[in-house]
């Protein structure tokens, strides 16, 4: 005797029911930037995420008076006041930030991981270099600002006492 499975109709009605919710409350996340992405940090190291065309604070635990970006095409920071540093996002991309104190001590050291509102990069990379689509409805390339390019790297030649390679 084969026992043969019973497929009910409902069965399928419900799962598809629930793949729509779970689908339409992906996308309801991704067409508003998350909370957690805007409130106030009160990390020193590690990672903060910042979106493009957003500010957000970072709380410091003691007192700042010198701020170094790695990269300001990506990402602008100011003082609001000596314990709080408002980030903005300019370009998707990530670089560091560091935090002084009147000393020169080092208050906090973190990298800022900046991107789009609702995470819709696609970042292609091949051959000799990379392009990046905003993806929304359909993708369009992003265009690289001149300033995020990368510097050529330094030459590795041992250089003659004129200073010529």
């Amino acid at each position: 005797m084969r026992v043969v499975p019973r497929h009910d109709g409902a069965g399928w009605v419900v799962l598809a029911l629930m793949t729509c919710t779970i689908l339409g409350a992906a996308q309801a996340a991704e067409e508003s930037p998350p909370s957690t992405a805007l409130e106030p940090s009160r990390q020193t190291e590690g990672v903060v995420r910042v979106i493009v065309d957003f500010a957000r604070p970072l709380i410091l635990a003691r007192p700042a008076s010198t701020l170094i970006i790695g990269n300001p095409a990506i990402a602008h920071a100011t003082l609001s006041d000596d314990k709080t540093v408002i980030l903005t996002g300019k370009t998707p991309g990530s670089t560091n930030l560091i935090v002084m104190d009147a000393e020169g001590g080092e208050v906090a050291n973190i990298v800022l991981d900046v991107v789009a509102a609702g995470g819709r990069l696609v970042t292609v990379h091949g051959g000799g270099g990379r392009s990046t689509y905003s993806c929304t409805e359909h993708c369009d390339p992003v265009q690289p600002s001149e300033e995020t390019t990368a510097p050529p790297p330094p030459s590795t030649q041992p250089l003659d006492e004129g200073g010529e390679p």
